[in-house]
């Protein structure tokens, strides 16, 4: 009976520390299969974007370097009346809007009437069917100094894509953004109507197929 009771006691001191032990195969599994759950909850890029099925077309600096801003206009219909112009190729479409479109004067939070705005946008990238990626521009007139132009177009990029991200269920890992600032005007400074043209936002997204 001693004997049996002996038996007992190691078998049981056995099990306790394989459970507790990091070296236990138990122990062992359970943090793989958390470390795998724990990609997929919060944001670890690769896990995610494999356990979604969702392949992101990738593409080098040069690409975006490349992008022609006088690309043709797309006729797109879910645009129509929103003052948002679409451009682009078969490898990239480019939305843009002047700055009221979206924000007030020295402004990087939303105005009234945007989000409808970002709608149709997200609409528009949506029926695209792919997952290419996303990059958001903000520019500035000159008025201002460059890191204060700068910060503004950075803080405006973010807003869109947070947008796009939050609300217009756009996986935030195909989205980046560009503070582009005062640097790539499309008119002149000169002029209240040339500054209000350079003040914008655009959104490139390419094609992913």
């Amino acid at each position: 009976m001693k004997k049996l009771s002996s038996l007992t006691l190691i078998a049981s001191i056995g099990l306790l520390y394989a459970c507790n032990s990091p070296e236990g195969g138990v122990e062992r599994d359970s943090l793989a299969d958390a470390t795998a759950d724990t990609a997929v909850m919060y944001g670890d890029e690769s896990g995610r974007i494999e356990a979604e099925g969702v392949e992101v077309k990738k593409v080098d600096e040069s690409f975006w370097s490349n992008i022609d801003r006088n690309a043709p206009v797309k006729n797109d219909q879910r645009l129509q009346g929103t003052g948002v112009e679409a451009r682009g190729t078969d490898e990239y479409t480019i939305y843009s809007m002047d700055e009221n479109i979206l924000f007030d004067v020295d402004k990087a939070t939303l105005r009234s009437g945007a989000e409808d705005k970002l709608s149709s946008i997200s609409a528009s990238i949506q029926d695209m069917g792919n997952a290419g990626q996303i990059r958001v521009y903000g520019h500035t007139d000159s008025t201002a100094s460059k890191s204060y132009n700068k910060q503004l177009a950075e803080d405006r990029a973010k807003t869109v894509k947070d947008w796009l991200n939050n609300k217009g269920d756009i996986d935030k890992s195909r989205i980046s953004v560009e503070a582009v600032g005062e640097s790539n005007p499309v008119a002149t400074n000169a002029t209240p109507e040339g500054r209000q043209k350079n003040r914008r936002v655009e959104i490139v997204v390419v094609n992913g197929q």
